[in-house]
């Protein structure tokens, strides 16, 4: 399967089309006058659908899911704009997610939560790397860094899934809370993992534009660098007129042969 990943950009299409297509489910259901069920469960199908082949790709691929628009095979311009249409899947993503909450709070008549549950997962990879980096630097061992990251990150996602859960089984009750908090933890975990994809390549770009911007500024310092050493070393040429006297350059040498050959002519 890996092979297939890393050579084709079919399994990427699908999971944009799948998440369209629950896109565009959720918005007949939402536009439609009828309100049929049937729509909602089609568009969560199709969620959950691409949630788990986003998930899959991920286990296969880790961080190289984005070969197609990072590779070293393409330059800094190629890579930007391979991004570009992801960065837009992403966003699109994140709003499929909240359109369909507002579509299910709409079927069922109560308020759902689920943002608290999204901010927390968004932010448990960089409080915890975060973490890591500044315990790091104190001297705090590897191992006790490991135990710390770890228990942030499940504070974080036990915190924001628990605050969720309790809210929407108040709000909806037992089944259908537990049921939508379930459903909306794959898919906010997917929306996770595509963000943290594209802060990863985003971040790729952004030291390779700091290596090239060190290679420029380093070229044009040593260039100047050695122009100004250079211009040290050489010696200043000199110039002397008639009377010994010296002068910097030929100008102002012949200039003074003049006054003094018309110097010389008056004393004659």
């Amino acid at each position: 399967m890996k092979e297939f990943l890393t050579s084709s950009t079919l399994p990427f299409w699908l999971v944009f089309i799948i998440v369209a297509a629950a896109f565009g489910l959720t918005l007949l259901y939402m536009k439609g006058g009828s309100k049929s069920s049937k729509l909602l469960f089609a568009s969560a199908g199709c969620m959950l659908a691409a949630t788990i082949l986003e998930i899959v790709i991920y286990s296969v691929l880790g961080g190289n899911s984005l070969w197609w628009c990072t590779s070293d095979k393409y330059g800094f311009f190629s890579k930007l704009f391979r991004l570009v249409p992801f960065a837009l899947f992403v966003a699109f993503q994140v709003l499929q997610v909240f359109f369909f909450k507002g579509a299910v709070e709409e079927y069922i008549g109560k308020e759902l939560s689920m943002k608290a549950m999204f901010i927390c997962l968004v932010l448990t990879f960089p409080i915890a790397f975060v973490l890591a980096i500044v315990l790091g630097i104190v001297g705090v061992s590897d191992d006790t860094v490991s135990v710390i990251a770890s228990i942030v990150f499940a504070v974080l996602v036990v915190g924001g899934v628990g605050w969720a859960l309790m809210r929407n089984v108040r709000s909806a009750g037992w089944r259908q809370g537990a049921v939508f908090t379930a459903f909306s933890l794959v898919c906010v975990v997917a929306v996770c993992l595509a963000i943290f994809l594209l802060i990863v390549a985003l971040l790729e770009l952004f030291l390779q534009v700091l290596m090239v911007a060190a290679v420029v500024v380093g070229a044009i310092y040593a260039f100047g660098f050695m122009s100004k050493e250079a211009s040290k070393q050489q010696p200043q040429q000199m110039f002397w007129d008639k009377d010994g006297n010296r002068h910097f350059t030929a100008n102002a040498r012949n200039e003074a042969n003049r006054k003094i050959d018309e110097r010389r002519a008056e004393n004659q």
